[in-house]
């Protein structure tokens, strides 16, 4: 993962193996004001990528600042389609 300006890359693999870790790198980042993830870099993910978006959108509003997605792989759509929780990514 890269942050630049307001934006972190997300890049790799994004799986319960590391999604962890990714959460504690993001977590202060976010509260200093990053709005935007970007997941074109993102090779494989799987449901764990979801409780990351969702969990970042949690630690950037107890800051009072919202997160939206962007790049998001077909596959991690597709997920959260399947799961109905589409409509709840930020966009």
């Amino acid at each position: 993962m890269t942050c630049e300006g307001a934006c972190c890359r997300i890049a790799g693999v994004v799986t319960v193996d590391s999604v962890g870790e990714l959460l504690r790198e993001l977590q202060p980042q976010l509260e200093s004001g990053i709005d935007t993830l970007d997941f074109s870099g993102v090779e494989a993910a799987d449901s764990a990528a979801l409780a990351l978006i969702f969990s970042s959108m949690r630690y950037a509003r107890k800051s009072g600042k919202s997160v939206s997605c962007t790049g998001l792989p077909a596959s991690l759509s597709t997920l959260a389609e399947l799961y109905g929780v589409s409509d709840l990514l930020p966009q």
